[in-house]
């Protein structure tokens, strides 16, 4: 009995204990996932602008470069159906990878002739596409 009859608040408590273990996992397991490669970057990076997900292509370039993609879907929605099928990519592929401290280039083909590279930098740990170097 607490002070004034009444019973202690032990519901509460726990779930204020769940609530923090369950925190606790989370945080443990978000720090154990591995970071993603600068070729994953890459991949991801090169499949959504495949789709011509712009906004999922934004996710993988540092903040200040997302706001070319947001003119890029402008420009794009703008366009005739005969326009946007230039845009098209059929098929690419990561040729190459290299890696220096907190730079990265990757290679890759696309349409099996057309070659390309792309400029990324380490940002807290995290591989960014240089949207200023690479588009």
């Amino acid at each position: 009995m607490t002070e004034g009859g009444g019973l202690p608040r032990v519901g509460a408590e726990a779930s204020l204990g769940k609530f923090l273990a369950s925190l606790a996992v989370f945080l443990f397991l978000l720090a154990c996932t591995p970071a993603l490669t600068p070729r994953q970057t890459a991949e991801g990076y090169l499949k959504a602008l495949s789709l011509l997900d712009f906004e999922g292509a934004s996710q993988f370039v540092a903040d200040e470069g997302r706001a070319n993609f947001q003119t890029l879907r402008k420009l794009y929605s703008g366009l005739g159906e005969e326009e946007k099928k230039k845009f098209l990519v059929e098929q690419w592929k990561v040729t190459g990878e290299a890696v220096s401290g907190d730079t990265a280039t990757v290679d890759f083909t696309f349409d099996q002739v057309k070659k390309g590279q792309l400029s990324l930098h380490r940002l807290g740990g995290t591989w960014r596409v240089d949207s200023r170097r690479t588009f």
